[in-house]
């Protein structure tokens, strides 16, 4: 469980179009194992259909900032009794900055306020 002070990232996926048909999906949490600028590994419950007529919508949100972006499903695998999927994000250079300042957040969060004294 996390503390009062602990900074997460949360992912969850949706539908977003099935070919030229644009859908309006519920996101459904899903667990991210490793993520990156340009990427994501993450756990799931369900097999998702890696076919190039789906479109999935990624949402990565930290609290503090809030992104969808889609991607293309590289790889799936099994891990521990879940789906485990890599994939790759259709995402600008704003967006993967966006990524980094979570990242750098969720990091800042780790260290002791104590330490951050000494750059003020």
């Amino acid at each position: 469980m996390l503390h009062e002070r602990q900074h997460q990232i949360t992912v969850s996926i949706r539908l977003l179009r099935i070919g030229e048909m644009t859908i309006h999906g519920k996101s459904h949490p899903v667990i991210p194992l490793e993520l990156v600028p340009n990427g994501l590994v993450f756990l799931c419950p369900w097999k998702i259909p890696i076919q190039s007529n789906i479109t999935l919508g990624y949402v990565i949100d930290d609290r503090v900032d809030h992104l969808l972006l889609t991607g293309s499903l590289e790889d799936r695998g099994l891990f521990q009794g879940h789906y485990m999927y890599r994939l790759e994000f259709e995402a600008d250079r704003e967006q993967k900055s966006r990524i980094i300042g979570m990242l750098n957040r969720m990091m800042l969060h780790e260290l002791q306020p104590s330490k951050l004294k000494l750059y003020s």
